[in-house]
C-alpha cells in the first residue's frame, strides 16, 4: 500500500487546528456514558472494541467490530491504520445508542501529546465532535516536566511538556491508582483528545477510577484479549 506521509502530516495539522479545547471543567456526572476504547489485530484483521459504561444504570456492555486493516503499522500515524474500524462501530452505536446522549471516550493512544498534536484521541474526538482523552502506555513526543519523575518515589505525576514548554499530557505512576501495573505499564499518559482541558482530562481519568475502580480502555483491552483467545481455541477445535 502506498503512504504519502506528507500528505498525512499535511492532514494531521488541519486536525489539530480544529480541537476544540475547553476552559472550563465538566464534573464525571455531567456525562450519561463513558467508553473505552482499544484494537487489537490478528495478521491482517483488525478488532475493535467499546466497552461503555452507563452512568446512570451503573453497568457494563461490550460491543466490537472486526474487519481487514490495510494501512501499515507508521510510528505517527496509528489514527490511519486505526480509526475507519474505530469508527465504523462509532457509527452503529451513535444510531443506536449514543444518539443525543452526552458520551466521554477514554481511547488507548495519544491526543494532543503527539508531534502534531493530533494522535489518535484527537483525530476521533474532532471528526466526531464529541468529547475524548488519550490514554497512552508510552511517551511518544514531548519530555517528562519534572527531571526526577521516575526516580522520586514520593512524585506520582508531573506534567508532559512539549518543545515549547507547554503542558500536552499528565504521566501518573499506576502507584497513584494503588496499582503496580495497568495493561503492563507502570505509567500511563493522559493527554487532552477534543473538547476538554487537560486538568480536566486528567480529573475526569482519576475520579473515575476512584469511583468506580476500572480504567474504560483496560476493560476493552480485556475483553479483546478474550475474544482472541476464543477465536484461536476456536482455531485449535476445528
Amino acid at each position: 500500500m502506498d503512504v504519502n506521509i506528507d500528505q498525512l502530516k499535511k492532514f494531521q495539522l488541519e486536525i489539530a487546528k480544529s480541537v476544540v479545547l475547553e476552559k472550563k471543567d465538566y464534573p464525571l456526572e455531567y456525562f450519561e456514558f463513558i467508553v473505552g476504547v482499544d484494537l487489537t489485530f490478528n495478521t491482517n484483521e483488525g478488532i475493535v472494541c467499546f466497552s461503555v459504561f452507563d452512568m446512570n444504570e451503573k453497568k457494563m456492555e461490550y460491543f466490537f467490530e472486526r474487519d481487514e486493516v490495510k494501512f501499515p503499522y507508521i510510528p505517527g500515524f496509528l489514527a490511519f491504520r486505526e480509526l475507519p474500524l474505530i469508527n465504523k462501530l462509532y457509527e452503529k452505536l451513535h444510531k443506536e445508542l449514543f444518539n443525543d446522549k452526552k458520551v466521554l471516550f477514554f481511547i488507548d493512544g495519544h491526543g494532543l501529546s503527539h508531534p502534531r498534536k493530533a494522535g489518535i484521541a484527537t483525530h476521533f474526538g474532532v471528526l466526531n465532535n464529541t468529547f475524548s482523552i488519550g490514554i497512552a502506555k508510552r511517551l511518544l513526543y514531548g519530555k517528562i516536566q519534572d527531571e526526577n519523575f521516575f526516580e522520586n518515589k514520593q512524585k506520582l505525576f508531573s506534567f508532559v511538556i512539549d518543545q515549547n514548554f507547554s503542558q500536552i499530557a499528565v504521566a501518573v505512576k499506576t502507584e497513584y491508582l494503588k496499582r503496580k501495573r495497568i495493561m503492563n505499564s507502570k505509567v500511563l499518559y493522559v493527554s487532552v483528545g477534543n473538547k476538554l482541558n487537560l486538568k480536566n482530562s486528567f480529573e475526569l481519568f482519576v475520579n473515575f477510577y476512584k469511583k468506580y475502580d476500572f480504567i474504560p480502555t483496560e476493560e476493552a483491552h480485556n475483553y479483546l484479549q478474550k475474544i482472541r483467545k476464543k477465536k484461536e481455541y476456536e482455531k485449535k477445535l476445528f
